[in-house]
């Protein structure tokens, strides 16, 4: 078994051996779960787990050994990890980043230019993907930090969340869209517009579902996409609405396209979300800390050689 069947089993165990639960969180099918495990038990010849009517009931002894062995064990490979991360004589090293294409356009533009123009010799790697993706890399340990909207569904027990950032979602649409005359709109007008919105690889669409759901709703949705400009671009020219969060209007030129705000508007809160663990490296404590300084409290990127824990 390798450190990735490791952290399958881990999640298994953590999820109250409840594999339907523990194969969403990993984003893996539950048979292919259910195959990692019955494979090892086979080839080691041993039973992990006590089973009921097919369904998993609990640990057996060597199964609590081996929970608690593997904790470490992926701990260890972590801490290993880091550590040749770690600056040698020159600050040098690796940092790796989640952020939504959205976000990064939106908040992170300024922030990676002066984490990398302050830190030559250290490589920030950013990884565009959706919430849902990056939760799963974050969960396996390929990569550090996650920025994703609340609520991550991210176990406290696991994981850190610190808020860098918070706005509302809005509407926005051609101006010469009816709706682009009313000074707000609701939630109800939308009941007969095309939408365009992102795809169920982002939260945003997920939390724009549950809206409609509690209000018993059912906008036509004519398009997703997981280009925010795209999403943009196509209002402009046909009646769809797209709704993203308020800050996009920073980041166009288009006179034929305005915003317009909804009552009680859906909150676009950002997160910084990084796996709790014994040893950080300085690394990780630097990016860390610049990020949260930088949003909360409006501080510029120092260096790493100029930097204090």
């Amino acid at each position: 078994m390798d450190i990735l069947q490791l952290k399958y089993f881990i999640a298994i165990v953590e999820n109250d051996l409840n594999l339907s639960l523990a194969s969403k969180k990993l984003h893996l099918s539950q048979p292919a779960l259910s195959k990692y495990i019955l494979k090892f038990e086979e080839e080691e010849n041993l039973k992990l787990f006590d089973r009921k009517n097919g369904r998993l009931s609990g640990l057996t002894f060597a199964g609590e050994n081996f929970y608690n062995n593997a904790k470490v064990v992926v701990e260890n490979h972590t801490n290993m990890l880091s550590e040749l991360r770690e600056q040698s004589k020159k600050i040098t090293g690796t940092v790796r980043i989640g952020i939504p294409p959205l976000i990064l356009t939106v908040l992170f533009t300024e922030i990676m230019a002066q984490l990398i123009i302050n830190n030559p010799t250290i490589s920030f790697v950013i990884i565009e993907q959706g919430a849902y993706e990056l939760k799963k890399l974050l969960f396996l340990g390929e990569i550090d930090f996650a920025v994703i909207l609340a609520p991550t569904e991210l176990s406290p027990l696991l994981f850190e969340e610190t808020l860098i950032s918070r706005d509302e979602l809005t509407l926005f649409m051609s101006v010469n869209n009816p709706l682009s005359e009313l000074e707000k709109v609701t939630w109800y007008d939308l009941k007969k517009s095309n939408l365009a919105i992102f795809n169920e690889n982002f939260m945003i669409h997920h939390l724009l579902k549950k809206k409609f759901e509690s209000l018993k709703i059912s906008p036509v949705i004519s398009l997703t996409s997981g280009s925010w400009d795209f999403l943009l671009e196509v209002t402009r020219t046909s009646d769809f609405i797209t709704i993203l969060p308020s800050p996009v209007h920073w980041h166009f030129n288009f006179d034929d396209v305005i915003e317009v705000p909804v009552r009680d508007p859906i909150s676009w809160k950002v997160l910084l979300t990084n796996p709790i663990k014994s040893h950080y490296s300085r690394l990780e404590l630097y990016t860390k800390e610049s990020i949260i300084s930088y949003f909360n409290e409006r501080k510029n990127i120092v260096p790493m050689e100029e930097w204090k824990v």
